[in-house]
């Protein structure tokens, strides 16, 4: 970084510019307000205020407090709020001068309106009173001390208020009684009696004034004395007898005494009290951690509009100047919960009762201006507009210098107008003043600070750069006269001067090469920069909440200290910081900075010694712990954090190059150490891999990268070419290998429970603030180290190698490696491994886009559709738009195919190239054309080693399925056919067979009547593969359903002979046509004979009819077995007969006939045995129930014996059905196959 001087050689100095105020002393722009209110000084007072349009308005709320107190005849309070620098004591000393109708003040334009408004001041008279509270005791000795001393000088002829308590004055008066005698004591007292114009018109407050005796002098000194008596007689004593209570005695309760001032004021003829109380609110900050007291002092506030006396004799009207809201003060505090609760209730109970006046900070700028930024002439006016209007206003820059930054209800940042105003101040910096020096002392406001800048840096500075706000940092911090304004800030600011005078100052001292005994304003101008920057970010540590300055960033830091940083680069600023804030960071682990492109920076101000746990893990820094921890970093920036190991301990990583992936293994080691690394090391583990060989960037002490160098010399001479990269840094400079270290403990002090231990001897909050810098400076380390790396492996600038030792070696002589090329290690290691291949592979397809892989998926698909297309007569086959893409991205550059807007295009012509390579390698093998191709060496021949073209074995895979399929060949696997391949599919011992192909016509006719046989889609394109698929899909489905189409045809001619039936009707023929075709002829036929006869073969019976019987021959076989035709023989004997039973017989056994006779899609034969089996029963019952019986058709069968068991009863009805009889009866010829059983029928009642 360096600092920008004027941007023309003629620019203003700041002196030549503005007529600097000369500096008085710290008193400058901090107006005491009972000085300013002297008429002498009256006029300087006014002379110097700017009233701008929000002071009007504020002045208009101030004389409406005191204008309803004297229309209300009540006590008015209202809270005067501004910040510090505000100038609340200037608003009340020209507010003190308006109420008492100053003609200085009456002849202000702004002022006149408001004047003419409150008309009903104009004839009052009001007591306006000031009063100081910094050196207070309390707030009735503040009030009631001053008031006396304002009294003397407005009234010296007047005997003043006793405002003091009374106890102690009249036993003193009681001695001194005693000691001189009645006579005398009393005639001293009465000598003291008021007159008129010369005390209090006690007859006007009702009261004597008679002269003094024993017995009204027992009267005034009684318990339950009136306090008009008690107060002449004290006020006579401390006349005459006791001159020293006025200032040293107690004082009244501050109610009393607002009421003894309110009585006095009357009785001197005022109409009203105006009481302008400053730094009420700043002295009750100051007793915040004395907490008794401050309770007791706030409560009292409420006194000054609420007391138990009613209306006084005359309204009082106080003004109390605020910088603080004390309810946020206290809520940030560490104050108890029933603590801030009950303060919390106090301040709502004022709230309620005080008005607000607001002194805004927008009248900064305009007071600003009118009180230190006046042009010295005409024309340093006009070159001060001219370099304004100069200023970059790019929103990166303009929104940071009006304050723009975290803008919201309480801050909306500024505008040109105002900016224009304090140039070269900007409305950031003014705000930092403004919030910084509420931190500070009084002195201490942004005018002071703007004066000092000025004055100190006249000569050196110009108007054409804003004023940085680094340089307002000695002034705010660093100033002796500067006293914070709690202990916390103290601390805070302690800390940080400490930080800047032990760390940060000679840090930078030290890095830019200067002594630290020079000045800083004597020092270079890029060390100035560097400073302004520094201070800047220690200033962001002391006022965190301030808008310009919470959570910065580097551009704004760039921003704030405009003008001071300039890039080498144009726009870099930010970069620059960044760059110096990191390295900074690194050496003072106060410091922060994160990782983003435009890194948040922060400081922690911390006082604890965190350097006592780092001395204590000092041992834990060793060698080995070096070197897994550079391992560690060098892993996480190539990528190979988490990656696998080879068996010889290499990082895997996989690379995307031409769209495609590649193994690159990657070793961390000691080049030169053989027993580290032996010579294996430095060979892929694996043909087509890269290994990276990466040596570290230190050595034991007396080794040099000279001997890394030889050892990659050796293995050159081996002429062994190794596909392998060697990576030899320069070594780490002592300060980084420092770092390494420092980083070493630190990784190992903060991991797991060691911290605790190493930590014991800090308390609790101390312990977390270590552990919080420490774990900051961690992070911070280890992003220096990362830089360090960039150099030492010659990526970034400032990396120097010896002539003849370049970072990078190769170790295959086809590859003549370059120098890393990158921004980071990361991107030269990609630099690298892709030249690496391109230097192996020169030939290799280019695929686009390189760096997206293709997937297997993909080309699955190509590969797919590329079968699809050769199936065609003219190869051509139609694409969706993203499959086109996806195949032209792959075939195209490997000369597959072609595409066109709308076609794959994979005719032979397309395949020319690939067909011819292929022959030829085949050649070489002695494999004709007709031979079979082993998948093995099929790849051989697409892939032949050394092969300049290096195709990934999915790659191989495509263009093997391709030529297959182009040369109208079938997959086998060990002798039998196989669905085509898909890519990582194809299986050692896979053989492309070349067979002839059936008619387009008949293999079409075969494929649709297969599937309508067996309602299985196949895949119709004509390839050899699908071919033989089909013809063993179709031997498949002909041997599983063999022994049922047997079964089937045997049950049908038994069945046909029961009911003479023909064996020529439709579903016996079919049933022997689909044997003949699938269990005869299909076993013995060849692919091409097979889908002759599936395509050719008649049947009796539509192909539909035939799939139906192939589909349930099962079910029909097993339907015919479970029939028993002796059931049929009772029908046909009885359809002789020539009447109604005999025709219902016939039909039963006609109607099984005709199902048997028909196609099973037409009649299904399960249903029709059903239903006959079904009729047979119903016309059995209806025969048995039917009347007499007629003449037996057949001759009666021969007597029996008697039943040799008992006889087996049970009842049927139509509701349990007649083959209960019928299992019944089988059951008993089951158990005993020899018997005879009678069976007798009788109709049983219901």
């Amino acid at each position: 970084m360096t600092l920008s001087g004027p941007s023309h050689t003629s620019a203003r100095t700041i002196r030549d510019t503005f007529a600097i105020p000369e500096s008085r002393g710290t008193d400058d722009y901090v107006l005491r307000l009972s000085d300013s209110v002297e008429s002498a000084r009256v006029a300087a007072t006014i002379d110097s205020y700017v009233v701008t349009p929000a002071l009007v308005d504020a002045f208009d709320s101030a004389l409406s407090v005191v204008d309803e107190a004297l229309r209300t005849r009540e006590n008015k309070a209202a809270f005067l709020e501004g910040s510090f620098g505000s100038g609340k004591s200037h608003f009340m000393a020209v507010l003190h001068a308006v109420l008492g109708r100053s003609p200085d003040a009456l002849a202000v334009p702004e002022l006149q309106p408001l004047i003419a408004k409150h008309s009903a001041l104009e004839n009052a008279k009001i007591l306006r009173l000031t009063f100081h509270f910094l050196d207070a005791d309390t707030i009735e000795s503040a009030l009631f001390d001053q008031y006396l001393r304002q009294m003397a000088m407005l009234h010296p002829n007047t005997l003043p208020p006793v405002l003091h308590s009374a106890g102690g004055l009249f036993a003193d008066a009681d001695n001194r009684r005693r000691e001189v005698g009645d006579d005398a004591f009393f005639a001293t007292l009465s000598a003291a009696a008021p007159n008129t114009g010369s005390t209090v018109n006690w007859g006007a407050l009702g009261q004597g004034t008679g002269t003094w005796n024993a017995e009204t002098y027992a009267a005034a000194t009684a318990p339950n004395a009136d306090l008009a008596s008690r107060s002449k007689l004290q006020q006579a004593l401390i006349a005459t007898y006791f001159t020293s209570y006025s200032r040293n005695t107690d004082w009244l309760p501050l109610e009393d005494g607002l009421a003894v001032i309110a009585d006095h004021a009357k009785s001197l003829g005022y109409d009203a009290v105006v009481l302008m109380l400053d730094e009420l609110v700043l002295w009750l900050t100051f007793m915040v951690s004395a907490r008794e007291r401050f309770n007791g002092e706030v409560q009292k506030i409420t006194k000054l509009v609420e007391t138990s006396r009613g209306r006084l004799a005359v309204p009082i009207a106080s003004f109390l100047a605020r910088q603080h809201d004390l309810s946020r003060w206290l809520s940030t505090g560490a104050e108890s919960g029933a603590t801030q609760q009950a303060l919390e209730q106090a301040f709502a109970h004022q709230a309620g009762r005080f008005g607000t006046v607001v002194l805004g900070d927008e009248n900064l700028p305009y007071i600003a201006n009118r009180r230190l930024l006046q042009p010295r002439s005409a024309a340093a006016s006009a070159d001060l507009a001219t370099a304004f209007a100069r200023l970059d206003r790019s929103p990166r820059v303009w929104d940071v210098l009006l304050d723009g930054v975290n803008t919201d209800d309480q801050h909306r940042g500024s505008d040109s107008d105002a900016f224009k105003l304090t140039y070269p101040f900007s409305p950031a910096l003014l705000d930092t003043l403004r919030s910084l020096s509420g931190q500070m002392q009084r002195e201490r406001t942004a005018l002071k600070v703007m004066q000092q800048i000025l004055s100190d840096k006249a000569d050196e500075l110009t108007i054409d750069n804003v004023i940085p706000v680094g340089d307002a940092f000695d002034y705010i911090i660093d100033s002796a006269n500067a006293t914070p304004i709690n202990d916390a800030a103290a601390r805070t600011f302690k800390t940080a001067r400490t930080l800047w005078t032990e760390k940060l100052r000679p840090l930078l001292f030290r890095n830019a090469g200067v002594a630290d005994t020079v000045a800083d304003r004597d020092v270079p101008a890029g060390l100035r920069a560097d400073i302004r920057v520094a201070k800047t970010l220690l200033m962001s540590a002391v006022a965190p909440n301030v808008p310009a300055l919470k959570q910065i960033d580097a551009s704004r830091l760039a921003s704030l200290n405009h003008g001071s940083v300039v890039s080498l680069i144009p726009g870099d600023q930010i970069g620059q910081i960044t760059s110096k804030v990191k390295q900074w960071a690194a050496d003072i682990p106060e410091l922060s900075v994160t990782n983003d492109p435009n890194p948040i920076i922060s400081v922690t101000l911390e006082s604890v010694d965190y350097e006592r746990i780092v001395s204590r893990a000092q041992a834990e820094d060793t060698d080995g712990r070096r070197r897994e921890l550079m391992r560690e970093i060098l892993a996480e920036q190539l990528g190979v954090s988490d990656a696998q190991q080879t068996v010889d301990n290499a990082l895997l990583r996989s690379v995307t190059w031409r769209a495609t992936r590649r193994q690159v293994e990657i070793v961390f080691g000691n080049v030169r150490d053989h027993g580290y690394l032996p010579d294996e090391s430095f060979r892929p583990s694996v043909d087509g891999a890269l290994r990276l060989v990466v040596d570290l960037p230190f050595d034991d002490a007396g080794h040099t990268t000279a001997e890394d160098h030889d050892r990659v010399d050796q293995l050159t001479r081996t002429s062994q070419n190794r596909f392998t990269v060697v990576w030899l840094p320069s070594f780490f400079p002592e300060k980084v290998t420092r770092q390494l270290g420092r980083l070493v403990i630190l990784n190992y002090v903060l991991a797991g429970d060691r911290w605790a231990s190493y930590a014991n001897e800090l308390s609790e909050a101390d312990r977390a603030a270590a552990r919080s810098i420490l774990q900051q400076q961690q992070a911070q380390v280890r992003g220096q180290l990362g830089t360090a790396v960039q150099i030492a492996y010659g990526v970034a600038a400032g990396a120097t190698f010896p002539e003849g030792q370049p970072p990078l070696r190769s170790l295959h002589a086809g590859f003549a490696v370059q120098p890393p090329i990158g921004n980071t290690l990361a991107e030269a290691a990609n630099r690298l491994l892709r030249d690496a291949f391109d230097a192996l592979y020169p030939d290799h397809p280019d695929f686009t886009p390189a760096d997206r892989a293709i997937t297997r998926t993909e080309l699955n698909l190509v590969l797919k559709r590329l079968r699809e297309a050769q199936s065609q007569a003219d190869g051509r086959l139609p694409l969706d738009r993203a499959e086109r893409d996806t195949a032209r991205r792959i075939v195209e550059p490997i000369e597959l195919a072609r595409t066109s807007e709308t076609h794959l295009l994979f005719g032979p012509e397309h395949f020319a190239s690939w067909r011819s390579r292929i022959t030829q390698e085949l050649s070489r093998v002695s494999i004709d054309q007709g031979d079979d191709v082993p998948i093995e060496v099929l790849r051989t021949a697409i892939a032949p080693k050394g092969s300049r073209r290096g195709l990934t074995d999915d790659m191989v895979d495509l263009i093997a399925g391709a030529w297959a399929a182009q040369s109208k060949r079938s997959w086998f696997l060990h002798g039998s056919p196989i669905d085509e391949p898909a890519v990582g599919d194809f299986r050692r011992g896979t053989v492309a067979r070349l067979e002839p192909l059936p008619d387009p016509r008949m293999w079409g006719a075969a494929c649709r009547r297969w599937n309508t046989l067996v309602g299985r889609p196949v895949n119709d394109y004509l390839t050899a593969t699908n071919v033989a698929v089909f013809a063993r899909e179709v031997q498949d489905v002909a041997a599983s359903g063999r022994s049922d189409r047997s079964r089937l045809v045997d049950a049908l001619r038994a069945a046909y002979t029961a009911v003479a039936l023909p064996e020529s009707e439709d579903r016996l023929t079919l049933a022997v046509e689909l044997v003949d075709l699938l269990d005869i002829r299909i076993p013995h036929l060849d692919s091409l004979a097979l889908v002759k006869a599936v395509a050719e073969t008649t049947f009796t019976g539509t192909d539909v009819e035939a799939g139906k019987s192939l589909a349930t021959t099962t079910s029909v076989s097993t339907a015919l077995a479970s029939f028993s035709l002796d059931k049929l023989t009772v029908l046909k004997n009885a359809r002789t007969a020539n009447d109604d039973r005999g025709r219902r017989a016939g039909m039963i056994v006609d109607a099984l006939a005709a199902a048997l006779a028909a196609h099973e899609l037409v009649r299904p034969l399960s249903a029709a045995l059903e239903t006959c089996a079904r009729d047979r029963d119903s016309w059995l019952e209806e025969g048995v129930t039917s009347g007499p019986p007629g003449p037996p058709i057949n001759p009666p069968e021969p007597p029996v014996d008697p039943p040799i068991e008992p006889d087996h009863v049970f009842l049927v009805d139509r509701m349990v059905g007649y083959s209960v009889l019928e299992k019944r009866v089988r059951e008993l010829l089951a158990a005993d196959p020899n018997a005879r059983f009678q069976i007798t029928i009788s109709k049983m009642p219901r």
